[in-house]
């Protein structure tokens, strides 16, 4: 190796104004430095961090699985509407650090009830927390977070010393929760791989402690008060059983007749008619039109749809339905 071969491969500063030259983007500046050091590139520090439409989209594919997206000081940037049912309502987290999960569950007392074997969990999330920090070694804001959990947390001044590092995290969590009691997931946290200062965490629900069911039901009321402040989750627990079911009937409906298909439509004549037969062979209530159309549009279709259609006597008419969905 000669002279100049050997201090490009010793100096990142020179890989660094190679990119800049060149202009590569960073999947570019990714495999130089891979060829140039054998180790990825120091992070680039932006203040600005972008959860893509995309990724958006696939949080909300989750439907009972709560899913969120973090960035590199540990703020959830995104999330689905089973994260805000169970973690609590995002778009309300408006307080300083109030959606960063670091400073969440090393600061706030309630996560030491929510969280069963808060002790375990938060040994283990510091350890993932400090192998990501090693990633933004400038950050001045991700130092001043960690500064100001030395002096607000006693078990975070007394672990951080200890050097632990995790990469990925993945393995079991018990929550439990205010409303519904114990719930059992499987938790699994990786990055994104075009964004890797990006992470996306998601709660796979176990049958332990009747999880799925009681998923469907929080869910089924995050559904029925998305967009409003009231009324309090309190509230919505001492509701009679009856109109808890009522309300989740639909979601159990698509689940068990029905599948998500892109560019399909179905006539609301037939959802009504399958949906109010499906009902009354389970025992339920069924919703009455304006109902249906909500938790529809809620789960993610398309409702409203005209489409020209032959009805029984052969002749084209309009009707109005819901795309990318099929009754099996």
């Amino acid at each position: 190796m000669y002279k100049g071969e050997h201090y490009f491969h010793r100096c990142p500063v020179i890989v660094e104004r190679l990119v800049q030259t060149l202009r590569l983007d960073a999947n570019e500046r990714n495999h130089l430095f891979l060829l140039a050091h054998q180790q990825p590139p120091p992070a680039l520090l932006s203040d600005t961090e972008i959860v893509s439409p995309t990724l958006q989209h696939f949080l909300d594919q989750f439907g009972t699985r709560p899913a969120f997206v973090s960035g590199r000081r540990w703020d959830v940037l995104a999330w689905n509407a089973a994260g805000c049912a169970v973690f609590g309502d995002f778009r309300l987290m408006t307080a300083p650090r109030e959606r960063n999960t670091i400073w969440s569950i090393f600061t706030n007392p309630l996560n030491r009830q929510f969280v069963v074997n808060w002790e375990e969990d938060a040994r283990q999330l510091l350890a993932q927390f400090r192998s990501s920090c090693a990633r933004c070694p400038g950050d001045v804001r991700l130092a001043e977070l960690i500064h100001d959990l030395m002096l607000a947390s006693p078990e975070f001044r007394a672990w951080w010393p200890d050097h632990e590092v995790r990469g990925g995290q993945e393995g079991q969590k018990t929550l439990n929760h205010p409303q519904m009691g114990y719930l059992m997931f499987e938790r699994l946290t990786f990055q994104v791989f075009d964004t890797p200062d990006l992470k996306v965490t998601v709660y796979t629900p176990l049958e332990g402690a009747d999880t799925p069911r009681k998923l469907e039901q929080l869910l089924a009321q995050w559904y029925q008060y998305a967009g409003q402040r009231l009324p309090a989750p309190e509230v919505v627990h001492h509701l009679p059983q009856a109109q808890l079911s009522g309300q989740n009937t639909v979601g159990l409906w698509l689940r068990a007749c029905c599948k998500r298909v892109k560019g399909a439509w179905v006539a609301n004549s037939a959802i009504m008619t399958a949906y109010a037969k499906w009902c009354e062979a389970h025992g339920y209530e069924p919703k009455k039109a304006k109902g249906i159309s909500q938790s529809l549009a809620a789960h993610g279709f398309e409702i409203g749809i005209n489409k020209r259609v032959v009805d029984e006597h052969h002749r084209q008419k309009m009707a109005r339905g819901v795309r990318g969905l099929i009754i099996l």
